[in-house]
Order: structure tokens, then C-alpha cells, then sequence
């Protein structure tokens, strides 16, 4: 028996939805499928056999040496990976191709017989590590997980982790079989841009710490200057934030709503 998935590619990668439905063809060999985003040139064994989308439905078994190489993505590099296909059993490849690895997206199935007449198993891996694995809406665990039996028919994957594109995937499983599901999610770039916007907000704020003085207490003044009208008091101890300088002189808001300024001889950054 062998089994064959179909994929549907979305434009947009945000969640991704990719359909698999097994069919049976006769004879020994395997079946290779590949798409790719955008089309790529395959290479077997180092021999050119077209491009994407790519259909194979009579592969002899045994290892073979894939490479893709992606069109239309200035700075994407080709893609290369080692296949085992065996009788009777479908191998799957979606890639989609970025001008940086870290954007890039992939997803190899295949099926291994098992030998469990009443199980269907599915074994999933990821990069990176610890991808949440939903199945069917509900929660089995973080990548690299392995079920022996979900039970055959289809079935609805969900896959998210922080920083990551999440995906999600249809597939079909049958007894006697265990798909193997192999993804690398695509950075989304979120966390990166969350943690350099806290920094530039760190670095951005400046405080300013009023020390003791005779009085106890030290006015805020309206303007930079010992000229400057009393507006208000603050006391030491106190941090403030400062808005900005001024020949020895910080500007703070010393209460909500109200700035003013006080001398630097009794304040710190």
C-alpha cells in the first residue's frame, strides 16, 4: 500500500493550512511530492529533474540526495536534504524560501509501517525545540512528540511557539502506520523587535535621585534658575524622572500632570 498527501500552499504564511490525503498505489516503489514558495529547481542525485511543483509516483527505494534551489528571493540560498523512501510509502516536502534561514519554513512527512494493526501513531519534531503540538484542539505536548495511536482518519495539527509563525496541518493517518511529521517553523521576528523597543525604552529613561539638604526638602521652581517662582516641593530620597537639562538644572515631574525644575547641587542621576 502507499500513501499519498496533497498540499495546498497559502499565499500568506501566517497560519498555514496544508491538506494530506492518502491514496494507494500499486507496485514496490515510492512517491516523492515537493512544492515550494516561491518555485525552486530539483535536483536528485545531483541530476536536474525539474521544478516545482514536483510529482514522482514511481521512485526506486533507497537514499537519495534532494537540493532546491529557490527563484525569485534575492539572497535565499538552496535548500538540501538526504531522503529515505521506501515501498509503498509517500514522502512529502513543503519549503518556502526566504532571503534569511531564519524566515524559512519547512515540513517533510513520510509514513513508517509500524506493524499495529489497530494504531495509527504520529511522531513529530521540530525546529526549533518545544513547538506546542495541538491535536485536534486539544494539547498533547511540546515537540518531539511521540503518540502511538491517534487513532486513524483525519486529523487537525496546530503548531506555535514564541517568535514563530504558528502553522497549522490536516493530515491523515491510518492503522498499521505511524506518519512522522518533521517542521521548521519560520521566525516571526516579534520578540526580536519587542526586546530591542524595551531597550531603546530603557536607555531612553533617565532618573533623578534628590539628595538630603538643610532644609529637608528642595523646591521645584518654575523655571532654571534660582529666579524662578516656587511650584512645588519634593524631598530626598525621591526619584523622578528627568525630561530634560538645563546649565545645572533638572526639568522633572514632580507631580502628575505638573513639571518643574531643581538644581542639580541637591540631585543625582
Amino acid at each position: 500500500m502507499v500513501k499519498i498527501l496533497r498540499i495546498a500552499l497559502p499565499v500568506v504564511v501566517v497560519v498555514g493550512i496544508v491538506f494530506f490525503l492518502i491514496r494507494f498505489t500499486p507496485g514496490k516503489k515510492g512517491a516523492l511530492e515537493i512544492d515550494a514558495i516561491p518555485g525552486a529547481v530539483v535536483y536528485i542525485n545531483g541530476e536536474k529533474m525539474g521544478q516545482t511543483p514536483y510529482q514522482d509516483e514511481s521512485v526506486f527505494p533507497g537514499d537519495l540526495d534532494l537540493r532546491l534551489e529557490p527563484q525569485g528571493i534575492v539572497g535565499a540560498i538552496a535548500w538540501e536534504r538526504r531522503l529515505t523512501i521506501t515501498p509503498n510509502t509517500r514522502v512529502v516536502i513543503r519549503k518556502q524560501f526566504a532571503a534569511s534561514s531564519d524566515e524559512e519554513f519547512s515540513q517533510i512527512l513520510y509514513w513508517e509501517k509500524t506493524g499495529a494493526k489497530k494504531k495509527a501513531g504520529l511522531v513529530l519534531t521540530s525546529v526549533p525545540g518545544g513547538v506546542s503540538v495541538s491535536v485536534d484542539d486539544q494539547m498533547r505536548g511540546f515537540a518531539p512528540v511521540n503518540l502511538e495511536d491517534i487513532g486513524s482518519g483525519e486529523h487537525k495539527l496546530v503548531l506555535t511557539h514564541p517568535g514563530y509563525k504558528s502553522e497549522e496541518i490536516l493530515v491523515r493517518t491510518l492503522t498499521d502506520y505511524r506518519l512522522v511529521v518533521e517542521v521548521k517553523l519560520a521566525a516571526s521576528g516579534e520578540i526580536a523587535r519587542e526586546v530591542e523597543e524595551e531597550a531603546q525604552v530603557e536607555e531612553a529613561v533617565v532618573k533623578i535621585l534628590i539628595k538630603d539638604t538643610p532644609t529637608g526638602w528642595l523646591r521645584v521652581r518654575d523655571k532654571a534658575s534660582t529666579a524662578g517662582g516656587e511650584v512645588g516641593r519634593v524631598e530626598p530620597g525621591e526619584e523622578y524622572e528627568l525630561l530634560d537639562e538645563d546649565n545645572g538644572w533638572y526639568k522633572i515631574e514632580y507631580e502628575q500632570g505638573e513639571q518643574g525644575w531643581i538644581s542639580g547641587q541637591y540631585a543625582t542621576k
